[in-house]
């Protein structure tokens, strides 16, 4: 009955990390996506042509819904050791809306560079937390 019971804790904790993981890879995705979504729309307006913003800010606020349900799924089945990271995130995507309003009335997508490179540099820190061993326990 012991060993029955060790086995199903091992189990257990090992099915809880896969959900974490995969809520992370979630989350990271959808900051990748949003990033990926900044950086097109930054290389439209630099190489002159037409951008229909209307489009960027749906695909946008897509993301950004994609990223407060992971976000609240990361901390539902953690570690907790990265809701920092994650917090960076939710602080760096809330002016986003506001940004991409300035872009559209200057019609100079250069302010959404570096966002983008924000984003991407806390995701790889989110990324390089969870590889680390201690990231995962």
């Amino acid at each position: 009955m012991y060993l029955e019971r060790g086995k199903w804790q091992r189990t257990r904790h090992t099915d809880q990390e896969a959900r974490s993981l995969q809520a992370y890879a979630d989350l990271l995705q959808a900051v990748t996506d949003i990033a990926r979504t900044l950086r097109q729309t930054a290389e439209q307006f630099s190489e002159d042509h037409s951008v229909e913003m209307q489009e960027v800010v749906t695909a946008v606020d897509s993301h950004i819904a994609q990223v407060r349900r992971h976000g609240t799924m990361v901390r539902l089945v953690g570690p907790r050791s990265a809701f920092d990271l994650v917090k960076s995130l939710e602080d760096q995507i809330a002016p986003l809306y506001r940004l991409l309003v300035e872009v559209e009335r200057s019609g100079d997508g250069v302010a959404l560079v570096e966002p983008a490179r924000r984003l991407m540099r806390t995701r790889d820190e989110i990324t390089d937390h969870l590889r680390r061993a201690s990231g995962l326990s």
